[in-house]
């Protein structure tokens, strides 16, 4: 996939701005126990909850969507208090929409949020990738929502910025589909970006923000191979 090379398909843009920067994080300091979300609750992403104002140490962290079972999670570590810690909860394809039920306890402290959870009235993506550049054998997974349902949509694989090749992935009854990307060996060092023209962030380069919109951060990048001995 990564070393296929194809014709431009008609309707698709030659670049796209992506932003190849660091992801989002928790923003500032705050001394009160309180959950902040740093990111938009829709199907599918992931939640960036940001747990501020408890003690070095451990956190309980309690989920509870609407429906289903409730999660919990540890927060271990000394980087607590008005720093805060970060948790990622990932919302895919199938999840419940509707309010999620967040809860922090350590000790007699707690701090708690309810958050509204939505599925997309127009095309989405969400790339979930392991940490860092990817290795040979890694997979990236695709989720895309808001598309008609059952069809085949054809996604663009950019490098860097420009066009590189396309592949398939099929929506469900509800407009929600998966796609795999494994990475090859041999693929090498570089950034990749994913997008569709149905998500408003084809724009051409080169990408001046105020002039042209919205960028895309479904991004990843792969690893260089090994220094041979």
């Amino acid at each position: 996939m990564f070393d296929r090379t194809s014709p431009l398909p008609e309707g698709v843009p030659r670049q796209v701005g992506f932003f190849f920067g660091g992801g989002l994080d928790c923003p500032g300091e705050r001394a009160k126990p309180q959950i902040v979300l740093a990111a938009e609750p829709v199907i599918p992403s992931e939640f960036l909850l940001c747990v501020y104002g408890f003690r070095a140490g451990r956190v309980t962290l309690t989920i509870r969507p609407p429906a289903g079972k409730a999660g919990t999670a540890t927060l271990r570590g000394g980087n607590g208090g008005e720093s805060g810690w970060e948790y990622r909860y990932p919302l895919r394809p199938g999840a419940p929409a509707g309010d999620y039920r967040i809860t922090a306890r350590q000790g007699s402290r707690t701090a708690t949020a309810t958050i509204a959870v939505t599925y997309p009235e127009t095309p989405r993506l969400w790339l979930d990738r392991p940490g860092g550049c990817l290795k040979p054998g890694d997979d990236v997974h695709i989720y895309l929502a808001g598309f008609p349902a059952g069809r085949t949509v054809m996604l663009n694989l950019y490098r860097m910025h420009d066009y590189q090749t396309s592949f398939p992935a099929t929506t469900d009854a509800y407009g929600s589909g998966h796609a795999i990307l494994r990475v090859d060996p041999g693929t090498g060092f570089n950034q990749w970006g994913v997008s569709h023209p149905a998500l408003g962030d084809t724009v051409g380069m080169p990408y001046d923000p105020i002039v042209e919109g919205r960028i895309s951060g479904n991004v990843f990048c792969t690893e260089a191979p090994p220094a041979k001995d």
